[in-house]
């Protein structure tokens, strides 16, 4: 008993020492960053706070699972006498060619390249750049100099009041996590936990973030491959309430935060609305809500369950499940709507799992072998001895 209850201990020490680090701070974990995260009630986007440059103020950035790279509002009035533009002729703005990066037929011109606000759906283009990002204190020793884009104000439409950044933590050569790991020299890492507060993303793994207990609570499935770097995992089938659904799979999902909420292309949700209203048997259909498709009442005074829905992974064996607060919003006067919506016909992925399906979950994206591990929270257990 005493090992156990020690054991315990020790995992509830190594979540709250993430807990404890201040919003205004980057900590230096043992192999890389800790950013504490906070969600903006009216966007529901992911908001941390970083200290670009040599201003002593931080800035407010959104939270991008699939952006390519870090992107800066940089006439917002925290001019930094650090920062300093990348030429076209730089092996920086090489790295980011995909992008439309170019330097305009002059080698000696600067690295212009595109830069996207996926929560508007606008491009514009903006100039490739760099200066000191501080991991710690202003006053820390614990600096690097990541590239990021320099973006006109336009595309701060949409965002979260007061942001300035965009923070992409894609598989993409030029996003945070993957210069960071350039850095030390580490195989790229990256722990995402998100709720509505006391949520972090870091460059350090699972076990020392969370503690070995929580690593080993994880199941892994394999990342897809994708040009644009996007984290992908493929479906394998759909299930409500435990019935495969008649969709034709395999599926491509892409996990996305500046979504909402799962959204699905249009014969996909027309097949998932038609199973699922089948199994609510004790609910009621009413007018939906937008931007929801299903909404309900409960049919009688005692609390309605819902189907769950499972995502079967690599195999029916590995599922994703869904369900309570992961899958019903309250839009208040006793009605429930269901948060996986019909996202249009003129989809790159049919399946785009948002926000509140990942909340709870833990997700560690080891990039080294393609895999990530998914786990919720409240289910991880003192290791035993």
């Amino acid at each position: 008993m005493a090992s156990s209850t020690s054991c315990l201990n020790l995992f509830v020490l190594s979540f709250l020492s993430v807990l404890l680090i201040t919003k205004s701070q980057i900590y230096d974990s043992v192999n890389g960053a800790v950013f504490p995260i906070t969600r903006d009630l009216s966007t529901g986007q992911h908001i941390a706070e970083i200290r670009l440059g040599d201003s002593p103020e931080p800035v407010k950035l959104v939270v991008d699972l699939s952006g390519p790279l870090l992107w800066f509002d940089c006439s917002s009035g925290n001019l930094s006498t650090s920062r300093s533009l990348i030429s076209g002729s730089s092996s920086g703005c090489v790295k980011v060619d995909y992008v439309g990066a170019s330097s305009r037929g002059d080698q000696n011109a600067d690295c212009d390249l595109l830069v996207r606000n996926d929560v508007v759906g606008i491009t514009a283009r903006g100039e490739l750049a760099t200066d000191v990002l501080s991991l710690g204190s202003v006053s820390s020793q614990g600096t690097v100099d990541p590239l990021f884009a320099c973006a006109p104000p336009l595309l701060l439409r949409g965002l979260a009041s007061g942001a300035q950044v965009v923070m992409g933590l894609s598989k993409a050569q030029i996003s945070l996590p993957s210069q960071l790991a350039a850095e030390t020299s580490e195989r790229r890492r990256l722990t995402v936990y998100f709720s509505p507060s006391n949520a972090v993303v870091s460059t350090s793994s699972v076990e020392e973030v969370f503690g070995t207990a929580a690593a080993r609570s994880l199941v892994y499935t394999p990342l897809s491959t994708s040009s644009s770097g996007d984290y992908l995992i493929n479906v394998k089938s759909i299930r409500v309430n435990g019935e495969k659904l008649a969709a034709k799979c395999p599926l491509s999902a892409e996990l996305s935060t500046l979504v909402p909420y799962t959204t699905l292309e249009s014969s996909l949700y027309a097949v998932f609305a038609e199973g699922y209203v089948k199994a609510a048997t004790n609910a009621k259909s009413v007018a939906p809500v937008a931007p929801f498709g299903l909404c309900f009442t409960s049919t009688s005074s005692a609390e309605v369950e819902f189907p769950a829905v499972e995502l079967a992974l690599q195999s029916e064996m590995v599922r994703w499940r869904i369900q309570g607060k992961n899958l019903l919003v309250d839009v208040g006067g006793g009605v429930q709507c269901l948060g996986i919506v019909n996202g249009g016909s003129n989809r790159v992925n049919p399946i785009t799992m948002g926000g509140l399906q990942l909340e709870g979950f833990v997700l560690d994206f080891d990039l080294g072998n393609s895999m990530m591990g998914f786990g919720q929270r409240n289910s991880f257990r003192p290791e035993a001895l």
